[in-house]
């Protein structure tokens, strides 16, 4: 399949059935100009999903704007340094979580810090840890995420292999002239080489958000990786960190996570094709980034990023049932729209009554399926350490159900979508008698 480069939606084109990625989407080139591509004019999926890249899905280097794949590969990369000081790191949270508006399973890490364990009040300059390169790359992006103490940097390794470090708390070392500009512009164009252990920021008031994006891997557990394209296109080549680091700092990071069951360091990809299992879209919307797709079919110029209009949160039309991240025997409900349609995301836990189908069995034999949905709490282990007010859960936590906050009607239809009903008021699975005016349909 051809690719282009280097053209926006509306620019004129000359090969037919050509494509690219804008940056906020995929692009084909029909009648002679650049389209957002729909997901009709693409090879229609195969039954069991995909297990590898489609050819028109862009790879990683391509999203990089690199027009040539480079030739070595992630795995001849070594991480020689951990970015943060082993004897600081306390429990690391896993890829997966489901968190507020990360209503789908969060596609990085957090590695939590013992600056964490203290009040806010009580941390002082000497809590600031470095935090470094943990192989020799270059420094791709640089930006705020809104705040002075919250940074986004993006390290890329060569051979299909980046890092991400986000809620940076501090630019620092070789970032430290950066810091002032990125604060008055919020962002900086940069393609600064950086050796692995350099420093390139100090952490203290948050854990630190971490997470690589391997080109040669693919996630085959997004049903529908069209979905990703428009928001987060890069979620597919999600890659385990753990495999890439010196065998002494892998086993210190294993020993941190909270997750005991493998993959320690997590899982993102819980679609179940044919069944309830996984991530799931608002009908009408174009997947991840929450836009119409009627606005996407008829734009002749680029569409910009950002909030989506009218809604509270970009992904108001999110929804995911997956297993927590790291109590890897109970479900989660995550929704973005739980009773405002313009957004306001919750996340619940699923009490299975006895005789029902976990979601990765619910398929369109079950019919409707009514779980009762409760609060939770975290049970850490005997003897875990006080986490404080801000320090991560400990070790192999469990969840403890609370108080029901209503009920969810669950059906999976023929064609692959998915109806869905919450009830607030319901606190019993018997008082739901059937689908009203307020189900919702949902794709992949």
């Amino acid at each position: 399949m051809k690719f282009f480069y280097n053209k926006r939606v509306g620019d004129a084109c000359s090969i037919a059935g050509s494509i690219g990625f804008t940056g906020g989407g995929l692009a084909i080139c029909k009648g002679g100009m650049v389209r957002y591509a729909m997901r009709s004019s693409l090879p229609a999926t195969p039954a069991g999903g995909y297990t590898k890249r489609p050819a028109w899905y862009p790879t990683l280097a391509q999203m990089n704007g690199l027009q040539t794949e480079p030739t070595c590969v992630p795995s001849s990369i070594k991480f020689t340094y951990s970015v943060l000081p082993l004897d600081q790191i306390t429990p690391i949270v896993p890829y997966g979580a489901v968190i507020y508006d990360h209503v789908t399973p969060i596609d990085h890490g957090y590695i939590g810090i013992k600056s964490l364990y203290k009040e806010q009040s009580d941390r002082t300059e000497a809590d600031w840890v470095p935090v470094v390169a943990p192989a020799d790359g270059t420094i791709v992006e640089l930006g705020s995420l809104g705040s002075p103490t919250s940074h986004r940097v993006v390290i890329r390794h060569g051979c299909n292999l980046v890092s991400v470090y986000m809620v940076l708390n501090k630019l620092t070392g070789v970032l430290a002239p950066y810091a002032t500009q990125v604060e008055s512009s919020g962002s900086v164009s940069i393609s600064l080489p950086i050796k692995a252990g350099q420093e390139f920021g100090r952490q203290r008031d948050n854990p630190l958000d971490f997470n690589i994006f391997d080109g040669t891997q693919w996630l085959s557990g997004f049903a529908e990786p069209y979905s990703y394209l428009f928001g987060e296109a890069w979620k597919p080549y999600t890659a385990d960190p753990l495999p890439f680091f010196t065998a002494s700092i892998r086993a210190a990071y294993e020993s941190k996570m909270q997750r005991t069951v493998a993959p320690l360091f997590g899982k993102i990809d819980y679609d179940v094709v044919g069944a309830a299992s996984g991530n799931w879209f608002l009908a009408g919307t174009i997947g991840y980034s929450g836009t119409s797709i009627s606005q996407v079919e008829n734009a002749t110029k680029e569409i910009p990023g950002g909030p989506v209009s009218g809604k509270n949160i970009g992904s108001y039309g999110h929804l995911s049932i997956s297993p927590d991240a790291v109590d890897t025997v109970r479900w989660i409900f995550s929704t973005g729209w739980w009773q405002d349609p313009a957004g306001d995301p919750k996340q619940f836990l699923i009490t299975i009554a006895s005789g029902q189908p976990t979601p990765d069995k619910l398929t369109a034999s079950s019919g409707i399926v009514v779980y009762k949905l409760n609060r939770y709490s975290f049970i850490e282990p005997a003897g875990s350490a006080p986490r404080g007010t801000s320090g991560p859960w400990a070790i192999g936590y469990t969840l403890s159900t609370g108080n029901t906050e209503g009920v969810v009607a669950v059906q999976v239809n023929a064609n692959g979508t998915l109806s869905m009903e919450v009830d607030p008021s319901m606190t019993s699975i018997s008082q739901f008698t059937g689908f009203t005016a307020a189900k919702r349909t949902y794709h992949r």
